[in-house]
Parts: structure tokens; C-alpha cells; sequence
């Protein structure tokens, strides 16, 4: 081959590669654009997922609970006392609806035939004397139960002190029978007047929030069936037609989507109450709207929303773009790198031709075995990989399982333990009671046991919320302590047991979550009381110094069974116990409250003398 022949073939084997490096790159580019595609598409199912679970479960709790407000209120109703105009007693059934209902309504009220106020739930003397008589004949929640004798359930009203409600009423018509006796000259069916339950919008709106998801960053909203919206993060939208010009500018101005497509959504969700999850596209970010409709007794009611930031997919968007730049990069380095070598390979003497072939079949000898140990090393991490994604998978999936199926209890119960409440008052036969009464203890028990899925669930996914305050531990031991006691009275079971407090000083103050901390003590209580069949048990408060600092000291000792050995390393974990009527949860939950108060908790049988003592500390308050 001449010099001149050489020096073509050189040039054509360089344009050859120039022109595959520029095919390979191209390809990989687009490769790399539709893979990025499709990961920014499944972390927004995943989005849409989420809230479409978190849309159905919220609707389903805030079904229940009208549900079983509605029923107390057509309970109150038909109570004898109200019928017979018996005030002292009606007084007294009002304020106890208003005391199990107080998370979600704000009061109850009597009005008479007239539309006047007879009673408002929990009033004191001098409020009761200004509003007594006060006439609300004009109020939608009396005309309506007054014309059609049915159930009303209202739209967002704001009441005489500027504060906007929900109302639901139910007529109170005459009854005849044994206990009616004062309404023996009315006929069945005459307007007696209207019970009427006031739901603040706040109250409900924070109920629906508590239940949120606390990984999944959303909002929440309420319209009801003309889209006035009564339920919103921006308290100043409450009340405002979210077709209106200001809700359609807002609208506008946050997402590229033109007003006609989201009116759209909105309108067909009002009229179905459902629509499948949608994304908006804003200048920033994607939002996901679902939406699932509230039904009491068979009627679309409300229409629940919530707005769910796809925060996920924006920073996948971003990783991407930086991957992105980033191969751009080495590929434009690599094609100028491929260059420079193609061009001093063409300056290369000819007479270095043999020597340069010589060691590029060595070379080449190298390179097929590493690429062989690469191969080999990629296949073991693909494999890896693999089953790491697997496993965190089955993970997710079982905790999500568990906190939806805890949520799915819990909705339930609550009617099913309130209105067996109910009956408790009104049954006087001792064996329908005996039976109501198991009902209550093992709803409760069902109740417990869901609430205690779900402090485990936020536990391990470190969303355990401690709101303290400075409290007097004496005063939360001695209220435990006593409801304990009025429970084993009520049972009639454990007759043989007792139960004593004994504070070893006057006060004993800390900063605490009152509720939690009842809780601890409580899980302590009832774990003495499975393994004392009778005899004592004795609960202890007291100042301590421990390594210089003071602490309060809670202890409780039983005269039972004393700590299994077999279970005495591991007391504190998860589904650890030795009784048939736990789950392992309660001293599990405890552990974790104490810790996050930064007290201790620990266990020991009694030295000398049978059974066992559980007790906590927590850091004294010190006022400075």
C-alpha cells in the first residue's frame, strides 16, 4: 500500500468514526430524554395515587362522623324529656351530646315551635338569660325541618357573632306512648320545634387535616353542591363562590391551565361529588386535584378536594436536568478527547505502525478482561439493586397497608361505640344490658387497638407529635388512677382489686403532653391490672436526683405475676407480651412517648415480695 493510499484509508477510517460517535450520541441523548420521561411520569402516579387513597379515606371520616351526629340528633329528637318539655332534663341530654360530639360541633340547640331558643348546649346563667327567647324563625335550619319535616342540612352560615358554621336540624314531632305522657292531646306528627347541631368550619377543616397523610405534603377544601366554598387554607376564600370572579383570577394567575378546563373538573365534580385525579401545571411545579363526594343518609352533601404538590417529581426534574448537563458534557469532552487522538494518530511515522499494532492487540487483551470482571461486577449490582428495590417496595407497602387499614377501623367504631353509649342509658334490663356492655368493652378494645396501629405507624415514621405543656404530674396520675378504678366498678370484674395513689410530694410540675403522659400511665395501669388477678396495686409520684438533676418519678407496683424472664430483655419492643388479651403494643408506645419527653422507662420484679414495678421519669421543671 502507497503512502497516498495509507493516508486515504486513515482519513475514511477517521470520518467513520466521527460519524458513529455523532449516531451514538444522538441515540443516547434521546434514550436518556424518554428514560427521564418516564421516571418524572411514575413519581407523578405515585403522587395521583396517594391522594386518590387520601381522598377516599378523609371522605369516608367525615361521612361517618355527620352520619353519627345526625343520628344523636335525631336521638335528642325523640328524648321523652325534650317531647315532654321537661327542661332540667333536656338541659342535661343537650350538654352531654355537645361533650361527646365537642371535636366536631360547636353546640346544640333547642328551639321551640315558635323558633325560639329554649337551650344552647353548656351556657352559663348569664349568657342563657340573654339569648333565652331569642327568635331564629327566620333561619333556614328551623323553616325547612319545620316545612318538610325532614333532616336539613345547611351551607356555609355565618352566625350572629361573625363565625361561619355548618347547621344540621331535625324537627321534633310528637310521639305517643308510656313515656310521652305529656303529649297525650297532641296528634303523632305535630312540628314540636327544631334540634338543631352548629359545626364550626375551623373545627372541621382541622379534624380533616389531622388525618392527612404526613408524608404526602397536601391541602384540603369543602364546597358544598353550588360551589360556595366552605372550607379552605385561607380562611378569607370561606364562603365565596369558587366560580366568582376573585376565586377565577386566583385560579388563573397560579396554573398555566386555562379557566374553562378547570371550571370543567369543578363543575362535573359537583354533580358527580368524584373525578379522577388531574395534574396542573403552574410556571414551577405540578399540582394533583382529586376530589370524592360526602354523603349522609344517601345524599351528595359535600364535595371534599385535595391539592397535592408533586415536590417528588420537581426534584427528580431537577436531578435530571443536572444528569443531564452533566452528560452533555462528557459527551462533548469525550468527541473532543476522540478527536485530538484521531488527529496525532494521523501524524503517526508509519514506521511506529507495527509497534502501535503490537501493543493495540495487548491492550485490547487487557481491556476484553476487564470488560469481562465489569460484566460480571454489573450483573452482581443490577442483581443487588434489584433486590434492595424489592424489599423497600414490600416495606412500603406494608406500612401504607397497615395505616389505611387502621384508618378503615377506626371510621366505624366510632358510631358503632357512640351509639351503643347511647343505648347503655336507655336500657334498663340487666342481661340486653349485659350484652350492650360487652359490645362498649370490646369496641373500646377494637378502638385501642387501632389507635395504637396508628401511634406505631407515626412512631416509626418519626411523626409522633408531642404538644407540651406545664402540668402538675400529681394531677394526671390521680385522674388516671381514678378512671382506672370507675372502670373495674362499672366491669364488675376484679372485685378483689384496688388500685391506690400515693404522692410522696404536694406538687410535682413538668413540662409534658398531658394526653400522651395520661396515656403511659394508663398502659402502665392496665398492665398491671391483666397480670393481678386481685390483690393491690399501688401507684407512686415522687422528686428524685438523679446524676445531679431532678427528676419526677412515676412507679407502679402490682402484687401479681411478676416479668417473665424469657421476655424481660426484650419488654419494651414490639408485640412482646405473655398475656391472651394484649397485642405488644402498649409498653412498645410508652418507651417511645417517655423518650421523646427525654425521660426513662425501665421494669423490675418486686425484690421481696411477688409481682413486679414499671416506672418512668421525666425532667423536673425548673423555673428560671
Amino acid at each position: 500500500m502507497t503512502g497516498l493510499q495509507l493516508l486515504k484509508s486513515k482519513y475514511v477510517l477517521f470520518i467513520a468514526i466521527a460519524v458513529v460517535a455523532l449516531i451514538l450520541s444522538a441515540l443516547s441523548y434521546q434514550n436518556f430524554t424518554n428514560m427521564s420521561d418516564r421516571i418524572i411520569n411514575i413519581a407523578s402516579e405515585e403522587i395521583r395515587s396517594n391522594a386518590l387513597i387520601q381522598i377516599y379515606d378523609l371522605s369516608k371520616i367525615l361521612e361517618n362522623r355527620l352520619q353519627s351526629t345526625t343520628t344523636l340528633l335525631q336521638t335528642l329528637a325523640d328524648a321523652p324529656a325534650i317531647q315532654n318539655n321537661e327542661f332540667q332534663r333536656s338541659q342535661a341530654i343537650i350538654n352531654s351530646r355537645q361533650n361527646y360530639t365537642s371535636e366536631l360541633t360547636d353546640f346544640y340547640m333547642w328551639l321551640n315551635k315558635d323558633g325560639k331558643i329554649v337551650w344552647i348546649s353548656n351556657m352559663n346563667s348569664t349568657a342563657y338569660q340573654k339569648y333565652r327567647g331569642f327568635d331564629l324563625s327566620y333561619r333556614p335550619y328551623y323553616a325547612i325541618p319545620k316545612n318538610t319535616g325532614t333532616a336539613y342540612y345547611s351551607s356555609v352560615i355565618e352566625s350572629n357573632d361573625k363565625v361561619p358554621r355548618l347547621y344540621i336540624s331535625y324537627p321534633i314531632l310528637n310521639k305517643h306512648g308510656p313515656e310521652y305522657n305529656n303529649n297525650n292531646l297532641t296528634k303523632p306528627g305535630t312540628f314540636q320545634g327544631v334540634a338543631v347541631t352548629a359545626l364550626l368550619i375551623n373545627s372541621l377543616g382541622q379534624l380533616l387535616k389531622s388525618q392527612l397523610f404526613p408524608d404526602l405534603a397536601s391541602d384540603i377544601g369543602l364546597l358544598d353542591n353550588n360551589g360556595v366554598i366552605l372550607y379552605a387554607t385561607n380562611q378569607s376564600y370561606i364562603g365565596k363562590d369558587i366560580f366568582g370572579k376573585e376565586s377565577q383570577s386566583i385560579m388563573a394567575s397560579a396554573f398555566h391551565s386555562t379557566s374553562n378546563s378547570i371550571n370543567k373538573i369543578l363543575r362535573s365534580s359537583l354533580q358527580r361529588g368524584s373525578c379522577n385525579p388531574t395534574d396542573l401545571k403552574s410556571e414551577d411545579r405540578i399540582t394533583t386535584l382529586a376530589c370524592a363526594p360526602v354523603n349522609v343518609n344517601g345524599k351528595h352533601f359535600l364535595t371534599l378536594f385535595i391539592i397535592a404538590p408533586h415536590d417528588l417529581a420537581a426534584n427528580v426534574s431537577a436531578a435530571i436536568a443536572e444528569q443531564r448537563n452533566f452528560s452533555i458534557l462528557n459527551i462533548v469532552t469525550i468527541a473532543a478527547v476522540a478527536t485530538g487522538i484521531a488527529v496525532i494518530i494521523l501524524k503517526w511515522n508509519s514506521r511506529l505502525q507495527s509497534l502501535v499494532n503490537s501493543r493495540t492487540q495487548e491492550l485490547n487483551k487487557s481491556n476484553k478482561s476487564l470488560i469481562e470482571t465489569n460484566k460480571s461486577l454489573i450483573e452482581s449490582n443490577k442483581k443487588l439493586d434489584l433486590a434492595n428495590k424489592q424489599l423497600e417496595l414490600h416495606d412500603k407497602m406494608q406500612k401504607e397497608f397497615i395505616n389505611v387499614a387502621a384508618h378503615e377501623l377506626r371510621t366505624p367504631i366510632q358510631p358503632i361505640l357512640g351509639l351503643s353509649e347511647v343505648l347503655q342509658s336507655k336500657i334498663k334490663d340487666d342481661k340486653q344490658l349485659s350484652i350492650l356492655n360487652t359490645v362498649v368493652r370490646n369496641s373500646k378494645r377494637l378502638y385501642q387497638l387501632t389507635e395504637d396501629i396508628l401511634d406505631v405507624t407515626r412512631i416509626e415514621g418519626h411523626a409522633l407529635q408531642i404538644n407540651k405543656e406545664l402540668c402538675n404530674i400529681n394531677d394526671i396520675v390521680k385522674t388516671v388512677v381514678q378512671d382506672n378504678m370507675t372502670q373495674i366498678e362499672k366491669s364488675r370484674t376484679k372485685q378483689d382489686l384496688t388500685i391506690s395513689y400515693r404522692p410522696k410530694e404536694d406538687n410535682i410540675f413538668s413540662e409534658v403532653d398531658n394526653g400522651r403522659i395520661s396515656q403511659v400511665i394508663s398502659n402502665l395501669i392496665d398492665n398491671a391490672i391483666k397480670f393481678t388477678p386481685n390483690g393491690t396495686i399501688n401507684v407512686t409520684t415522687e422528686i428524685i436526683n438523679e446524676n445531679g438533676k431532678k427528676e419526677a418519678l412515676v412507679s407502679v407496683k402490682d402484687s401479681g405475676k411478676g416479668i417473665d424472664p424469657e421476655i424481660a430483655q426484650k419488654l419494651f419492643s414490639k408485640f412482646v407480651t405473655k398475656s391472651f388479651q394484649g397485642t405488644g403494643l402498649g409498653l412498645f408506645i410508652s418507651k417511645s412517648i417517655i423518650e421523646a419527653h427525654s425521660g426513662r422507662i425501665w421494669a423490675e420484679n418486686n425484690p421481696d415480695e411477688k409481682g413486679a414495678t414499671f416506672s418512668f421519669s421525666l425532667p423536673l421543671y425548673m423555673a428560671h
